[in-house]
């Protein structure tokens, strides 16, 4: 199984980090108890393939959608087939250049889903796929969409900023930042090759130059 490569542009950044932020942060509707219910979100990933000189295949994220018309939930959210349709066409069209690549998702964790720091997020994985997401994947595949990649943006928010290091998590796969007082996790998924419709790739190297994460700080031979 080759290794993968995965990089978003700042446009793509831009849309997937703002996406996730306003179904975390701005206020859609209140618990009986009057907290905040933070929402997923969900969009299209659009852009082309290439490879390293080493043979590894880069997948180049340089467009990303919102799907305003997905039911979100604040554990789930479920897109429309017929928003893919739209927008699949509405590409082909314009940006002819441009191929479906995959979605992104988000995860909103706070202290109201008892997730207590940083820490306890990434002891219990919550911000990996979880078994729903991963079936959600062999669905679409199922329905014929050539989709490979995967990306799962998971938000925390504390009341106050703890300072932590910027870094690559999961051998590259995952990049964790900060923005003001809150903790983001992108992690990628990747389904390539001849049995990418069962399985997703061991290897998979995040590239994310907007928060400072570059093919060029990869060691070459993690890419072979």
């Amino acid at each position: 199984m080759s290794n993968s490569v995965v990089s978003i542009s700042e446009q793509a950044f831009f849309t997937i980090i703002t996406a996730a932020l306003e179904a975390y942060k701005v206020d859609h509707s209140k618990l009986e108890d009057g907290s905040e219910i933070r929402l997923e979100t969900f969009g299209n990933l659009w852009g082309h393939e290439s490879f390293t000189s080493g043979g590894s295949d880069i997948y180049h994220i340089t467009s990303a959608d919102v799907s305003t018309s997905a039911s979100r939930e604040q554990h789930s959210v479920l897109p429309k087939d017929e928003a893919y349709d739209l927008k699949s066409q509405f590409v082909e069209y314009f940006f002819p250049e441009l191929k479906y690549l995959g979605d992104y998702h988000s995860h909103p964790y706070s202290l109201e889903n008892n997730v207590r720091t940083e820490l306890d997020l990434e002891r219990h994985e919550l911000y990996h796929f979880s078994t729903a997401d991963f079936k959600a994947v062999k669905y679409e595949q199922e329905q014929g969409k050539n989709y490979r990649v995967g990306l799962v943006v998971t938000v925390f928010e504390r009341n106050e900023k703890v300072g932590r290091k910027d870094t690559w998590m999961d051998d590259s796969s995952c990049v964790r930042f900060q923005y003001d007082n809150v903790t983001i996790w992108i992690k990628a998924y990747v389904w390539s090759g001849e049995d990418y419709r069962r399985r997703t790739d061991k290897k998979v190297s995040l590239v994310c130059p907007a928060v400072g994460f570059a093919l060029r700080n990869i060691r070459q031979a993690d890419l072979v």
